[in-house]
C-alpha cells in the first residue's frame, strides 16, 4: 500500500463582501507549491497551499494539511477541506 503526495493551491477572492474560493491550482512538488503560492498571493486576496497524502491504489485520503497561508483565508476553510 503506497501513498502519494499531492500539492495544490487554493486561491480566494472577495465576491459580494464574502471570501470565496477560486479554481484550485495543482503543483508538482512541495517546492513548486510554496513558490507558486507566494507568486499567486500577489494577485489573489488569499492563498492556501495544501498538502494531501492519499493511498495510491484506493485513492483514500490519509491526511490533508495546510502548509502555507498568504493573505485572507476564510476561518472555516480548514473544516471544509477535512470534510471533502
Amino acid at each position: 500500500m503506497a501513498s502519494v503526495d499531492a500539492f495544490f493551491l487554493q486561491p480566494f477572492k472577495t465576491h459580494r463582501k464574502r471570501l470565496v474560493s477560486g479554481q484550485r491550482v495543482p503543483a508538482k512538488t512541495k517546492h513548486h507549491a510554496l513558490q507558486d503560492g507566494e507568486r499567486l498571493a500577489r494577485t489573489a486576496e488569499g492563498v492556501a497551499v495544501v498538502h494531501v497524502v492519499a493511498d495510491d491504489e484506493t485513492g483514500e485520503v490519509a491526511s490533508i494539511e495546510v502548509i502555507a497561508r498568504h493573505g485572507a483565508i476564510p476561518d472555516e476553510f480548514d473544516e471544509q477541506i477535512r470534510a471533502a
